[in-house]
Parts: C-alpha cells; structure tokens; sequence
C-alpha cells in the first residue's frame, strides 16, 4: 500500500474498478477515467477516447520520441489476427498486442 496515496490513477475499466481505485488518488481531481463517465461523481475527470488518425499518429510519435514506453507482450502475423484479437477481448493479455501486416 502506498500511504500517502497516489498522484494520480488513470482507470482504463471502470465500474467496480474505479471505484476500488480512486479513493486511493490523494486528490480525486487526479483520477481520470476513460471507460466509466460517472468518474466526476467521484471528484475525477472523463475522457473521450479518440481512435481517429491524428490521435493514432500523436502517439506513434510519443512513443519514437521515447515519451511513451508501451508494453507489447505478443506480436502476431496477420493471418492469426483473429485470435490475436480474441485474447484481447477476452482480457488474456497484460499488455499490447501487436498484429504485425507486411
């Protein structure tokens, strides 16, 4: 446990989850939330997730620049995208999965 509580916690789940993890934000103005919009009733923030490309290629750049560090447990050829993409629904992975195309 950290006795003073977090900075800050970004929760990617929601629901049971968030509400586990936010009172463990010193300030739960620094709980931000992408999955759950009923974060501000705790005092944390929403936000939208954008999947469109300008977003995409903002963090391809953060992550050449070394700004982001993502962890990538798997990489798969295309022709096995489908079950790459199964165990990602099906939360069997604890990182990134990458689906690699040429």
């Amino acid at each position: 446990m950290i006795p003073n509580g977090f900075d800050g916690i970004v929760d990617l789940v929601g629901g049971t989850t968030l509400r586990t993890v936010a009172p463990l934000a010193r300030d739960p103005r620094n709980v931000i939330a992408v999955g759950d919009t009923s974060v501000p009733d705790l005092g944390g923030r929403f936000i939208e997730r954008r999947l469109d490309r300008e977003s995409l290629e903002r963090s391809a750049r953060l992550t050449l620049d070394g700004v982001l560090a993502p962890v990538i447990t798997a990489i798969h050829p295309f022709s096995d995208a489908l079950a790459a993409l199964a165990n990602v629904e099906n939360g069997h992975t604890a990182g990134k999965v990458v689906i690699k195309v040429a």
